[in-house]
């Protein structure tokens, strides 16, 4: 934790605090249980509250809590007046950064209600937020607490610009927009904006021509025109079924709706595996529901390399290979990852409207696509502005003034590989093959069957494995900016990008580069070697599975022409 000048975000402007405060007309005490009128607009030490002293006595409240309604004795001579609302994440992370925050100003002498810090406080989710969360999740809120609320963190606190800002140099940094503690609570005009979208600025725009009456004049038929008629200048809602699924083209060109990866679980169209017989005991006419086995279907490849339908954030858009960012950050990923070998692809920046940015690299299926790259361990980028690379939320210096619209980036991935064999040297094919997934969850999706695979990241964090010899380098204009990183985890790593906000960026994936780097191979390859590996893989699962019963007919003996003579 540590105090900067650099953040993104802005401060709100709140009304200024009282001067006179509770019943005993004492001075605030930052760090201890407050509450606050809202009425008077004064503030109230909670060992003074008469009826509700037990938020104080017996820690039943929190420092900076700001999810409640309060009224004073003063104000209602009946009784005081305590009502609690529910916190969400938001909420809470606004209690615990004021709370560590003074306890990081207290420790060195800066904490006072008179006084406002020149620097914001910056605190590490990794290292101080998140263990403190854990610890104290239910004086926090009443809500339950999710086994992936951790990954969501970040994100999230990027959406409130009002109340959090980011570090510029790491990710893992994060402050209250607002310095003067002393000014945060509930009736703060940042924190009653929270989950709340802003509205969109008016643009100058000419008188729009009245459309020609034609048509008949049916019931209704004036709402569904201005209904059908988008409004010039005015954003369109982002329905919540826009974040459920999309849809895809199968290798035949059949166009099939699939469900967005998100939340540790990613989804994949398959199709009849022809090397697993019927089961014999499977009747079409019997009423009974009958349970297809997993291991009775295989995962459908695309046989090119493209961006992933499913497994990117719903909030892009996408045309081709070519992605506009919307707000915050959001990530894509290609189609087909690489675990061995050394693979290259290009990223072309083609707009680079007013304080956006994106960063380019590599991760695997479970750094968050509401994220960006480089946001967890299971990802590195490379950013636009400054130049910074970031692994697991951490910012370090790597090229010095960053890349800019109309640059030409490049990518690469070296994982060292046995010059006769083309496989990593010592290594089980479980840690270079895909997945079969023949042991996931089949699922009906919209008439189209799908393998449902859900993995926890924390776990698979546990067992992170580095691969010496292996590293991922950069290029700016065909000129190579050096290695970013050496000896990364082990894992099946796909060309990512992330954007914030309108930045406009092209994805080569070959085969024709502007700057393909000597013994480098194009990732567009990859698809074709994909079903080879995938094949492999699920027929390994086949024979090595006792659970799997093949139940393959009998196998008659041929009868020859000189037989029968």
């Amino acid at each position: 934790m540590r105090s900067s000048k650099g953040g993104r975000g802005r401060q709100a402007a709140p009304k200024e605090a009282q001067t006179s405060v509770c019943y005993c007309d004492g001075t605030r005490e930052l760090g201890s249980v407050e509450v606050f009128c809202s009425q008077c607009l004064k503030w109230f030490h909670g060992r003074c509250l008469k009826e509700y002293n037990e938020l104080y006595s017996k820690q039943s409240g929190v420092p900076f809590m700001i999810c409640y309604s309060f009224t004073c004795k003063q104000c209602r001579p009946l009784a005081e007046e305590w009502k609690a609302k529910k916190a969400d994440l938001v909420h809470m992370c606004v209690t615990v950064f004021a709370t560590l925050s003074a306890e990081q100003l207290k420790e060195n002498g800066k904490l006072s209600a008179d006084a406002v810090p020149q620097d914001h406080t910056y605190l590490s989710l990794q290292d101080t937020v998140i263990p403190y969360m854990d610890k104290n999740w239910y004086m926090l809120t009443s809500l339950k607490q999710r086994k992936d609320w951790q990954a969501t963190l970040g994100p999230t606190l990027l959406k409130e610009k009002n109340m959090f800002v980011q570090h510029d140099d790491d990710d893992d940094l994060f402050a209250l927009a607002e310095k003067n503690l002393a000014l945060l609570g509930p009736m703060h005009e940042a924190v009653k904006q929270i989950g709340k979208r802003q509205a969109p600025e008016r643009e100058n725009r000419e008188p729009r021509e009245l459309p020609p009456i034609e048509g008949p004049k049916t019931r209704g038929a004036s709402k569904r025109r201005h209904a059908e008629t988008p409004v010039p200048g005015k954003k369109q809602k982002m329905t919540s079924r826009a974040a459920e699924y999309t849809s895809t083209a199968t290798p035949d060109g059949a166009q099939v709706d699939i469900p967005y990866c998100k939340d540790g679980y990613r989804y994949f169209l398959t199709e009849k595996d022809p090397n697993v017989p019927d089961d014999p005991n499977w009747n079409p006419n019997n009423p009974t529901a009958y349970v297809i086995p997993s291991y009775s279907h295989r995962v459908l490849n695309s046989e090119t390399m493209h961006l992933s339908a499913n497994d990117r954030a719903y909030q892009l858009s996408i045309v081709g290979n070519t992605i506009t960012g919307f707000e915050g950050y959001a990530m894509a990923r290609a189609s087909h990852g690489v675990s061995k070998g050394t693979w290259y692809f290009e990223v072309n920046f083609d707009e680079q409207p007013e304080d956006s940015h994106i960063r380019i690299g590599w991760s695997q299926f479970l750094a968050p696509i509401q994220a960006c790259v480089g946001y967890n361990k299971f990802s590195y980028g490379w950013r636009s502005k400054h130049g910074t690379k970031f692994h697991d939320a951490k910012g370090k210096k790597y090229y010095t003034g960053g890349f800019k619209r109309g640059d030409t980036l490049g990518c690469l991935i070296h994982f060292p590989i046995d010059k006769k064999t083309l496989l990593p040297p010592n290594q089980p094919s479980e840690t270079y093959l895909p997945p079969s997934y023949k042991n996931g969850t089949l699922i009906n999706f919209k008439s189209n069957i799908f393998l449902e695979i859900h993995e926890d990241a924390a776990t698979i964090t546990k067992d992170l494995q580095e691969v010496s010899g292996s590293y991922i380098e950069f290029f700016h204009n065909g000129k190579s900016c050096g290695k970013a990183y050496e000896n990364i985890y082990r894992g099946n790593y796909f060309p990512s990008v992330s954007i914030f906000k309108n930045a406009t960026i092209t994805l080569n994936l070959g085969p024709k580069y502007k700057h393909l780097p000597p013994g480098a191979s194009s990732i567009h390859l990859r698809a074709q070697e994909i079903q080879c590996e995938q094949a492999l893989s699920d027929m390994l699962y086949l024979v090595s599975n006792d659970e799997v019963v093949l139940n393959y007919p009998a196998v008659k003996k041929e009868i020859k022409e000189e037989d029968m003579e």
